[in-house]
């Protein structure tokens, strides 16, 4: 993986999350949707098979349409679930890709990494309130940007 590479995923890291949780909560919906389209075949095929006795022996339009229909939006749930699916694992990947790097780090260097690229905090700022926040002490920007810049080096390397 390259510098840039590692930059990029940084720096999308919480958007990636978030898209995940979405990712996962549409798959939720079609699965629930999936199921209630079986539910419906099921009952729909115990309930009707002769509800229409008088029709020469084919099937009646009712339950001929919804078969059909319910046949069609399967397919298109199925297929959109296996979109989703692959989404959810690319998203997943890069996810996991960030969170194995960044347990490799030190806790500051960890701290600040996150605070620089995720959440895009100045040099300034992490010298003045992250830093302070984890040591009680401030430092210069040139320090950061040292820090900052040996961390990303290190998960690069791995």
């Amino acid at each position: 993986m390259t510098k840039d590479q590692l930059i990029i995923l940084l720096k999308k890291y919480k958007e990636n999350k978030a898209k995940l949780k979405l990712k996962l909560r549409d798959k939720e919906r079609i699965l629930r949707q999936l199921e209630s389209i079986k539910e419906i075949e099921l009952k729909s095929s115990v309930t009707e098979i002769n509800s229409d006795i008088h029709s020469k022996n084919s099937i009646s339009d009712k339950v001929g349409n919804a078969a059909t229909n319910n046949s069609d939006k399967e397919n298109n749930l199925r297929l959109e679930l296996e979109v989703l699916e692959k989404e959810i694992i690319e998203l997943n990947a890069m996810i996991e890709e960030i969170d194995i790097r960044l347990d490799a780090l030190r806790r500051k260097e960890k701290e600040i990494l996150i605070a620089y690229y995720v959440e895009g905090y100045t040099y300034k700022e992490i010298g003045n309130k992250t830093y302070y926040d984890l040591y009680q002490e401030k430092r210069s920007e040139d320090t950061i940007k040292k820090i900052i810049q040996r961390a990303t080096n290190k998960i690069v390397s791995f």
